[in-house]
C-alpha cells in the first residue's frame, strides 16, 4: 500500500506523523523531489518495484516536495526524524534524507540513497530481508560495486551519532516491472539524489564581489539606509540552510556561494551609505 503526501499540504506534518503511529508491520518513508512533469512518485521506482513485489508486507508514505512557496516552510521528514532520534541530530538528519524503515512506529534501519534506484532497490530489500522473513534477501553477486561505503550523512556542527545507519554503495541490476528497463542506466532524472552524503567541506573564505555591489542586492545608489538593510535581510533569508536543507548537495554549495556574495555586497553598500567610505 502506498501514500504520497505533499509539502504544500498544510497538514503534511499532522499526516506524516498519523500515518507512522497509525501504521502496524513494516513501513517505508522516504522523501522525494516532484514536479509537474514528472511521473506520481509512487510510479517511479524504487517504489514501483517494491509495491510489485512486496506490497503485502511492507507500507510506504512518500512525502513530496513540489518545490512551491507553499512548501517552502515546512520539513515534515525533518520534524518526524527529531521526534524518533531526540537524542542524536545525527541520525535524526540522516533519518530524514534517507530512507526510513519503521515497525509499528518504531525506527529499525536508515538506508542511505544511492542515487540511482536501482542500486537503492538493492539495499532496500536487504535491509527488509533482515526484518522479516516474508521478504527474501538479494543476490549478494549483484549487489552494487565494492568500493568502499561512504560515511552516513552528517548535518553540520552536530553531536556524534548513535549509530542508526544500515548503507552500502554501488551499481547493480534490479528486479521488477520498471527495474529492469532502468537497469542499464546510471542515473535516473526523476530519481531524488543522495542528500547530504558526505560531510561539508570547510566553508572557503569569502571572495570579493565580482558585480558591483549595488547590482548584487538590487538597490539604487540614492536608497536610504533603511530600505537597503531590508532589502538586504530579504535576500539573505532566501538563502538560508533551513531553507535549502531538504534538497540536493550541489544547491547547497550554490546557496553557499550567493550568501557569500550578499554578505560581501552588503558590507560594502553599508559601509558607503553610513559614511564609512
Amino acid at each position: 500500500m502506498q501514500f504520497v503526501l505533499f509539502f504544500s499540504d498544510k497538514q503534511v506534518r499532522e499526516a506524516l506523523f498519523a500515518r507512522v503511529d497509525g501504521t502496524r508491520g513494516l513501513l517505508l518513508v522516504a522523501g522525494v523531489r516532484h514536479g509537474p512533469a514528472m511521473r506520481a512518485p509512487q510510479s517511479r521506482e524504487p517504489f514501483a518495484t517494491l509495491e510489485f513485489l512486496h506490497g503485502d508486507v511492507l507500507t510506504q508514505v512518500l512525502v513530496a516536495d513540489e518545490g512551491t512557496t507553499e512548501g517552502m516552510w515546512r520539513d515534515p521528514l525533518g520534524d518526524l526524524a527529531d521526534r524518533l532520534y531526540p537524542a542524536s541530530r545525527d541520525d535524526a538528519y540522516a533519518a530524514a534524507t534517507s530512507y526510513l524503515l519503521l515497525e509499528s512506529g518504531r525506527p529499525r534501519a536508515v538506508v542511505r540513497k544511492q542515487g540511482a534506484p536501482f542500486e537503492d532497490l538493492w539495499f532496500l530489500q536487504e535491509a527488509l530481508s533482515r526484518l522479516t522473513p516474508r521478504v527474501p534477501a538479494p543476490d549478494p553477486d549483484k549487489r552494487p560495486g565494492r568500493r568502499r561505503p561512504e560515511p552516513a550523512p552528517r548535518s553540520p556542527r552536530r553531536p556524534a551519532s548513535t549509530g542508526a545507519w544500515d548503507s552500502g554503495a554501488g551499481s547493480t541490476g534490479a528486479r521488477g516491472p520498471e527495474a529492469r528497463s532502468t537497469g542499464r542506466q546510471a542515473r535516473d532524472d526523476e530519481a531524488t539524489p543522495p542528500r547530504g552524503t558526505r560531510v561539508p567541506p570547510p566553508a572557503p573564505p569569502p571572495v570579493p564581489v565580482a558585480r558591483d555591489a549595488w547590482t548584487v542586492l538590487g538597490l539604487s545608489r540614492d536608497a536610504p539606509l533603511d530600505e537597503a538593510r531590508k532589502a538586504f535581510r530579504a535576500l539573505i533569508t532566501q538563502y538560508h540552510p533551513d531553507k535549502v536543507a531538504h534538497l540536493a548537495p550541489e544547491f547547497h554549495e550554490l546557496a553557499e556561494r550567493r550568501t557569500r556574495e550578499l554578505l560581501a555586497a552588503w558590507e560594502e553598500v553599508e559601509r558607503a551609505l553610513s559614511g564609512g567610505g
